[in-house]
């Protein structure tokens, strides 16, 4: 294998491969990337076997080749080479790329490319696209909610739904809930949807908030696949991953319709106040707590760290009211929402709450719905 290359294009395609590297793997492969040439350009693929990126970048090749290289040891290096064009060849078993015409070159021993894991054919049952920024909303607006346990898997990602109407983008911890909506015909989707891991989708979100053209998603439900693929400038992006098994929660069930009061405040207040505030929040539960009053929320902690109390101004005329919330969730949830106020529909201090844009979103055609449990206060009751 013989080619030239830009470094900035080599050192793009390595970084994003290196996003599903095994960190830990037993097997030396998978700490590698393998690095594909032929007369489509070089091609660079990472996987740990539940997740895999390949990123077809441009050059010019004299000798097609397959190599696989030690994945992090690669791309620390190639980063740091000067801005210009690259020569990279197999020499002796070795990958030498040699840069800055002629002022150095470096060295990495190769593995046999034939051994690395075969990246599974995707043959998709279902073909849809979204533009990349409204993906990257989607993501955005529910991934930090799914669970990070174990016991659950299925918990561990975002379930994606659709019909002829709209997508939907739903996860949860059981302890809060990101639902995000766009209007559109994406019939092709099932009721039942498909659960895409979060770790996959984080990989995917960074892409999207890239892409120059739009992102094709194909779902292999039958064979637990999905590819998200799209451009970014001159750079092709594909992202496959296996799919979580089923079946989800019916998380409408716990969605309050109902919550008859409403607490609406400037979302930036509200996030300095429990921002502020939660530093003095136990490690653990990370609780805070809220002091509805008429047009104002007191948002305090105190444990044997300290004690602080902000209050914000707010539109309330319900029943005063005191709630525990984790401080990490809200925060979570207050940074997702893009509206210059939010709206907490509550019940009771033990009843879950929702939270949404108070407003219209900036972008007419979706819709967001968050879902926060309280903590039980030491005095709470009913």
């Amino acid at each position: 294998m013989e080619l030239t290359i830009e470094q900035g294009d080599l050192a793009f395609a390595v970084g994003r491969a290196l996003g599903s590297v095994s960190t830990k793997s037993p097997l030396p492969l998978l700490c590698c990337v393998l690095l594909e040439a032929d007369k489509s350009g070089l091609r660079v693929t990472g996987t740990d076997l539940d997740v895999t990126t390949s990123v077809l970048v441009p050059c010019t090749v004299s000798t097609p080749g397959r190599a696989a290289v030690s994945a992090r040891h690669f791309n620390e290096v190639v980063r740091k080479m000067p801005r210009g064009t690259l020569t990279l060849s197999i020499v002796n078993r070795q990958c030498e790329v040699k840069y800055g015409a002629g002022v150095g070159w470096s060295r990495f021993p190769v593995q046999d490319a034939a051994e690395f894991p075969r990246i599974p054919e995707l043959r998709a049952e279902t073909k849809l696209s979204l533009p990349g920024d409204a993906l990257a909303r989607l993501i955005g607006r529910t991934a930090y909610a799914a669970s990070n346990e174990e016991t659950r898997p299925q918990l561990n990602g975002v379930l994606i739904q659709g019909n002829d109407k709209q997508v939907v983008f739903v996860s949860t911890d059981g302890h809060r809930l990101g639902k995000a909506v766009r209007k559109g015909a994406f019939g092709g989707l099932s009721k039942e949807g498909v659960i895409v891991p979060s770790r996959a989708l984080q990989a995917v979100s960074r892409t999207a908030e890239e892409a120059t053209s739009p992102v094709d998603i194909e779902i292999a439900a039958g064979k637990n696949q999905a590819g998200f693929s799209a451009q970014v400038g001159e750079y092709r992006v594909q992202i496959l991953t296996r799919l979580l098994e089923g079946p989800y929660p019916n998380y409408e069930q716990v969605i309050p319709r109902g919550n008859p009061h409403t607490l609406s405040a400037r979302r930036l207040d509200l996030l300095d106040a429990v921002d502020i505030v939660a530093s003095h929040a136990d490690n653990i539960t990370r609780q805070v707590r809220f002091s509805v009053r008429k047009n104002q929320v007191g948002v305090s902690s105190a444990t044997e760290l300290g004690a602080g109390e902000h209050a914000v101004e707010a539109k309330y005329s319900g029943d005063d009211i005191e709630i525990g919330y984790n401080a990490t969730y809200l925060l979570d949830i207050l940074k997702c929402i893009p509206t210059e106020e939010v709206a907490f529909h509550l019940n009771t201090a033990l009843a879950a709450g929702v939270v949404e844009p108070a407003g219209a979103l900036p972008q007419a055609d979706e819709e967001l719905l968050c879902l926060i449990m309280p903590l039980r206060l030491p005095e709470a009751s009913g």
